[in-house]
């Protein structure tokens, strides 16, 4: 019987499983055994159902553990945290005995702070101090804890004197906002939402302190409302390396969210002006008296568990320690730990508590004699791991200590317990990690004391270490090593950007260390030590680029320039002793002096290693033995080194330089513009063209990343302060971009016809404000687009009426600096609470200079003005006090100050650009270049790097004297006061090619030779090999460009056509070796530029292709015998048909011909059906596609188009984003067929930066990698092979427009009016 019908039984819910039973009302849930089918089927589907349910639970849990991972993994690589901030919160609490500190917590004055709501919006400072050992990381800890249970999350910083990374200020900053970001929502998803405006990532290295609390803190952190206190705690904050700027930010906070902040350290002097910031500051000292109950209950515990039940001698050995304690929680540790190793009798105990010395120094002093009482062997390993502790970097793991103390002493059974028992407690090992004690223990070891020597000498460790590194470093097998991670050189795909050292490490543990920090110690080891020096110049002759390879495995190349930093610090240091040795001067003894010299051609190769190597070496770091040296300069040391010629390898020639240029890139905005105006931040520069066109060029590669066309003239345009957004100013509106994107974001219409002249953004980017020469200043909302305020100016006297000649808003958004013609400036307050603030600036009188201002310049802070004068006199007018200082000798006609107003940028009217040093504006670098005009100069925010516009490109230089040394990472203060890095002579550069610009290449088919038209007319005959010019073949007009270039395959003819439309044609006739005679052949003026040459295979007639016309010329009978007129202007290609000499193809984007040689007559046309396969990442577009580029390789005819008619006659656009690669086979040519579809090549064109040609039947091309590579068609995606990396400040488009590969696979590219030869690159 049925219960009832399927149909009812049914419920329609998604997923239902439906299933018959045969069964009744009575038997449907009664079953006869397990065997029962009914029983069976009720049965799998209740397991169906919960495996499903169970499944589900597992698969949402662990994707979001996934998600949770990647989010976690972001934050770490956008603020560059590598280790967590957790593990050694957890490594204190370790130590921490349950229920200490629980007075201090529900003490009054900590309760008031933890859950007073403090009016106004300054920070609520908790500063306890304490001596030293008193227990403060252990209370920090505790206290971290109960903030957490309050408010749910607290954000810390542990302090620490034996790790250089983790006592930065810097990255205190970086971790907490790191906490801050896993734990809140909203923070991380504003850091997102920053990282993917601005690209940045924060590093110390690359960041300074002031860089990330402005843009995390101050732009984002701030600005959140996290509906309840945020709390920070930072202990030890005396073993900073900035602890009082770090002190004076926490005081200065202005935040939407309440911040609390606890400070733990030793008794120091709170910096000056900390309470005037409006911040609470409550103190509190840690004295004897407080943790007296700790204490005694830390004693209490350890000595119960230890001694027997006899509770007499118990409370006895309690008493005596209790009493020698002084409130050191270290002193009690370490007796204790002294007891335990003596109390096998009362008498035992009751000795070794009498021996026991009263405070810290004298224990240690105990403890040290214990070492140095140990066998000679014994006591030189614990001297050893104990000079490894005391001056290593950061704490090393166990295996790598083991290694370091190889080849003197090996085969340990249980190293661990053999470091704790040999070192007198002076070393403890965490988590696998050997470090000191105590921060106090390390100033004990390493610092004189009562007329004893250290036992730990700073300087000879530090040089012990960097031996041990080097000698580790400089050893054969690491090559082998390293192939096993490095990859294949050829292999397209590149590799991840993760550690790859790491991996290797694994067999090797001291690998790592050795490689990143040799340097950091070798920069504090004795200057006058020969032995280092001798090991050095031996590493890196032979081993340096091993070392830059283990580097590239590690994917973090910041290692490399900080090691130059060092070496430099080391250099300068060894020649300023020698310098003074007066037995040096009196023997004139040139060896120490100039021995210190090779060290700084080293490090200075370094820098430009990674500046113009750095992303293909990271990609593939066993490139660094075939690819690097050969583009290095022959007078660099690596030129020197590793540079030298041979046969078959890759070599590069025709550049005269013998040294580094300063010139990282030069990127074009197009001929027929001018770069007025450019901007950087720490992702991208940018720059804008006077008729409006703004591109967004990535900082990090020189690349074009979008264009923005505004429509119209741009007067002024800016950045917001954090760099995100760019707003312009043109005649009908204000509008504002997302950098990042490109986006349009905001726009205000212009209502009046007022002139613009100041346009800022507020601090937080929501409020925009404008200058205009009415003197008002309009403040705007960005979100609504209406207008918040007015403010105007109102003239002191008759004087300031009119409208002003400079308007400069200030950065705090508070201040204009406003200049007339004839007239001082001054400064107006207009957010002054009064009706009118101005500040007039004092001048002697008329005549005084002031009263003829040339620019105005805010210092970043808004402090201070900088004002250029008519006469090129400089003015800096502090603000606030009055005062100005004045500078006659700058000869400055504009001006820029760095962003951390250190330094001051500046270019004369002969073209040169000068750094100035603050505050005395000292000259520290000069780039020479005679009668060039700049329109523009600026800094890159960390200020290592410049900017200018010249005609219609910009210059981007990264001058090594830039490269500023971390001074906190290279000595301590007191070191750092004596030494000044800035030199008393400036570095002078020049920037002065004597050679016309090359615009125009040809080659010899014999790889002998190259021909090359320039700017000025000229048509030259150069050596291949050495560059050298062999003769002037002939010229055009000074005045016109060479635009076109072609020599037949036997060298008898050259053409070339100007942008005149002036073609010429001679004749060459041999005569000696590098020698020719020239005969005219043609010279016509045709109706429009030439667009291609191109000589038949037996040489006597020559193509001339324009934009709308077609000719024919008989070379031999010297005239044109067929011309041929379009109808309009079309983009064609015209190529060599390998088949039938006596014809020659025609290829468009949608159709091929055959057309004879003589008469052009087509003989036959085959038209072009699309591919539905993509080339591109999107298809391209039906209508009209130009095509710009095409090639023979092999059986194939390979071209490229790009979609729109704008692009209509542009040759210089293969590296364009609408690149679209077609190909087919020449065999369809003869084919009865009237149509052909075209071969489409999937993701190829994607990778393709640049197009060159054909060699030996596959295309050569240049990839967004900047690797030289070929592809061979037939094998598809597989076909792809890569040669050689290309150095940075080559690949801009001014030097790739013109760069070809010749038959013989050598690649010519032009740069500085000289050609770059590269030979044996290419190996197929």
């Amino acid at each position: 019987m049925q219960i009832v019908e399927k149909d009812s039984a049914i419920l329609q819910y998604p997923k239902e499983i439906s299933s018959p039973l045969h069964a009744d009302h009575h038997t449907i849930c009664k079953y006869r055994n397990l065997t029962d089918p009914n029983y069976v089927i009720v049965r799998n589907t209740l397991r169906y159902w919960i495996a499903k349910s169970v499944l589900e639970e597992v698969i949402a849990e662990t994707k979001a553990l996934s998600e949770n991972d990647d989010r976690m993994t972001r934050i770490r690589n956008i603020l560059r945290i590598r280790e967590s901030a957790e593990d050694d919160l957890n490594r204190v609490k370790s130590r921490v005995m349950q229920g200490s500190y629980q007075w201090f917590v529900h003490s009054s004055d900590f309760v008031r702070w933890t859950m007073g709501d403090r009016k106004g919006d300054g920070t609520e400072i908790f500063w306890l101090f304490g001596l030293p050992a008193t227990g403060k990381t252990a209370l920090s800890s505790v206290v971290i804890d109960r903030i957490s249970s309050i408010y749910g999350t607290c954000q810390y910083h542990f302090f620490s004197a034996s790790h250089q990374t983790k006592r930065t200020a810097a990255y205190s900053l970086r971790t907490i906002a790191s906490q801050l970001a896993q734990q809140h929502e909203n923070s991380r998803e504003r850091l997102f939402s920053f990282h993917e405006e601005t690209g940045m990532r924060f590093t110390s290295q690359d960041q300074p302190f002031a860089t990330i609390w402005e843009k995390v803190f101050e732009g984002i952190i701030f600005k959140i409302d996290f509906g309840r206190p945020i709390v920070w705690v930072f202990d030890a904050i005396d073993e900073s390396d900035q602890q009082s700027l770090l002190t004076v930010a926490l005081a200065k906070i202005r935040s939407v969210s309440p911040i609390k902040v606890l400070l733990s350290s030793r008794p120091m002097k709170v910096p000056i002006g900390t309470a005037s910031f409006g911040s609470s500051i409550l103190s509190f000292f840690l004295s004897e008296i407080h943790t007296m109950q700790d204490i005694r209950s830390y004693i209490t515990n350890f000595i119960r568990g230890a001694l027997p039940a006899d509770k007499e001698v118990q409370q006895d050995v309690i008493d005596q320690v209790l009493t020698k304690a002084s409130g050191s929680f270290l002193w009690v540790r370490l007796a204790l730990e002294s007891l335990e190793e003596n109390w096998h009798t009362q008498e035992d105990i009751l000795n070794a508590l009498t021996d026991i010395p009263f405070g810290m120094v004298p224990l240690y002093q105990r403890m040290l004699t214990k070492v140095t009482s140990q066998p000679p062997k014994t006591q030189m390993l614990a001297q050893r791991i104990l000079t490894w502790v005391c001056c290593s970097w950061r704490p090393l793991l166990i295996d790598e200590m083991k290694t370091a103390l190889e080849p003197e002493f090996k085969g340990f059974v249980k190293f661990e317990e053999t470091v704790q028992q040999i070192c007198g407690h002076f070393v403890t090992v965490d988590n696998d990690r050997v470090s000191l004690i105590h921060a106090t223990a390390r100033q004990f070891l390493t610092e004189d004391r009562d007329g004893q020597p250290r036992y730990v000498n700073n300087s000879n460790g530090h040089q012990h270490i960097a031996l041990r590194c080097l000698r580790y470093l400089s050893k054969d097998h690491w090559r082998r090593v390293f192939q096993r991670f490095s990859g294949p050189e050829q292999n397209y795909s590149t590799s991840p950007r993760t550690n790859r050292l790491l991996l290797a490490e694994e067999h090797h543990p001291l690998l790592g260390y050795a490689t990143c920090y040799w340097a950091y110690h070798a920069s504090k080891s004795p200057t006058d030590s020969d032995e280092l020096l001798k090991v050095m110049k031996d590493f890196f002759e032979n081993y340096s680029l091993l070392w830059i390879e283990a580097i590239a495995l590690s994917a973090n190349l910041r290692y490399i320039t900080r090691s130059a930093r060092y070496l430099k610090f080391y250099a300068r240091q060894r020649d300023r002793k020698h310098l003074t040795s007066e037995i040096l001067r009196s023997l004139r003894c040139d060896y120490d002096i100039i021995e210190p010299k090779w060290i700084q051609k080293w490090s200075n190769d370094l820098i430009r290693i990674v500046g113009k190597f750095g992303s293909s070496l990271v990609t593939s770091p066993a490139s660094v033995y075939r690819n690097v040296a050969p583009f290095c300069p022959q007078g660099s040391m690596v030129g020197q080194t590793y540079g030298i010629p041979r046969d078959g390898l890759l070599s590069v020639s025709g550049l005269p330089s013998q040294e580094w240029d300063d010139c990282l890139a030069t990127v074009s905005v197009g001929e027929d513009e001018v770069a007025s105006r450019v901007l950087a931040t720490e992702t991208w520069f940018i720059t804008l063209t006077s008729s409006g066109n703004i591109a967004i060029w990535h900082s990090e590669t020189c690349e074009l990343a979008r264009e923005i066309n505004v429509g119209e003239y741009v007067a002024l345009f800016t950045l917001s302060q954090n760099g995100g957004l760019l707003a312009a100013a043109s005649p009908s509106a204000y509008t504002v971009w997302e950098v990042s994107s490109g986006k349009k974001v905001h726009q205000i219409p212009k209502r009046s016809q007022v002139r613009t002249m100041a346009i800022s953004f507020e601090s937080d980017d929501l409020r925009f404000l404008i200058g205009s020469d009415d003197c008002s200043i309009a403040v705007y909302d960005l979100a609504e687009g209406h207008e918040l305020a007015r403010y105007l100016f109102f003239a002191p006297d008759a004087n300031y009426e009119g409208c002003p000649k400079n308007f400069q808003i200030s950065p705090d958004s508070t201040k204009a600096a406003l200049a007339w013609r004839g007239q001082p400036p001054l400064i107006w307050h207009f957010r002054s609470n009064t009706h009118q603030s101005i500040q007039k600036c004092r001048t002697s009188g008329p005549t005084d200079p002031l009263w003829a201002t040339e620019s105005l310049i805010w210092q970043p802070d808004g402090s201070s003005l900088l004002i250029l004068c008519l006469d090129t006199k400089v003015v800096a007018w502090n603000i606030f006090d009055d005062q100005q200082l004045g500078y006659t000798h700058l000869q400055a006609r504009k001006m820029a100050v760095s962003h951390d107003m250190n330094l001051l940028l500046s270019y004369d009217n002969t073209g040169t650009i000068t750094v100035w040093s603050f505050p005395r504006l000292t000259p520290l670098y000069k780039l020479v270049s005679e009668n060039e005009f700049i329109r523009d100069i600026t800094f890159s925010p960390d200020g290592q790097r410049i900017y200018d516009t010249r005609g219609s490109t910009c210059n981007v230089w990264e001058p090594e004297a830039l490269v500023r040394p971390e001074e906190h990472e290279l000595e301590d203060q007191s070191s750092i006061a004596d030494v000044s890095f800035v030199s008393s002579e400036p570095v002078i550069a020049h920037f002065d090619s004597k050679e016309s610009t090359i615009t125009a290449l040809a080659v010899s088919s014999d790889d002998k030779y190259y021909c090359c038209g320039r700017d000025n007319g000229s048509v030259e005959i150069h050596d291949l090999l050495k560059g050298k010019r062999l003769r002037k073949v002939y010229s055009h007009s000074s005045t016109s460009s060479v635009l076109s270039l072609a020599w037949s395959k036997s060298g008898r003819f050259v053409a070339s056509g100007d942008d005149s439309a002036r073609i010429i044609v001679k004749r060459l006739e041999v005569k000696d070796a590098d020698k020719w005679a020239v005969y005219p052949v043609l010279d016509v003026h045709l109706a429009e530029p030439v667009r291609q040459l191109l000589f038949n295979t037996d040489e006597k007639l020559l193509l001339v292709s324009t934009s709308s016309s077609d000719y024919v010329y008989d070379v031999k009978q010297k005239q044109q015998i067929c011309y041929y007129r379009l109808d309009s202007q079309q983009n064609r290609f015209w190529l060599h048909n390998p088949s039938y000499p006596s014809t020659v193809i025609k290829n468009s984007a949608t159709y091929h011909q055959i057309c004879d040689w003589r008469t052009l007559e087509v003989t036959r046309t085959v038209n072009v059906v699309p591919s539905t396969s993509d080339g591109h990442l999107s298809a391209p577009p039906t209508g009209h596609k130009p095509i710009v580029w095409a090639t023979n390789a092999g059986e194939r005819i390979i071209y490229g188009t790009l979609p729109g008619e704008d692009l209509l006659g542009s040759l210089s656009c293969l590296s364009h984003h609408g690149l679209h690669l077609e190909s087919f086979q020449l065999s369809q040519l003869d084919s009865p067929l009237e149509t052909v579809t075209q071969d489409c090549i999937p993701n190829f064109a994607s990778r393709v930066k640049r197009l060159f040609g054909a060699f030996q039947g596959k295309v050569v091309f240049l990839d967004h990698d900047y690797w030289l590579c070929t592809w061979d068609a037939e094998l598809g995606a597989d076909g792809i092979r890569r040669h050689f990396f290309l150095p940075k400040n080559w690949v801009n488009a001014n030097c790739l427009q013109m760069a070809l590969v010749n038959d013989h696979g050598s690649f010519l590219c032009p740069r500085y009016g000289y050609v770059a030869v590269v030979r044996n690159g290419i190996r197929i």
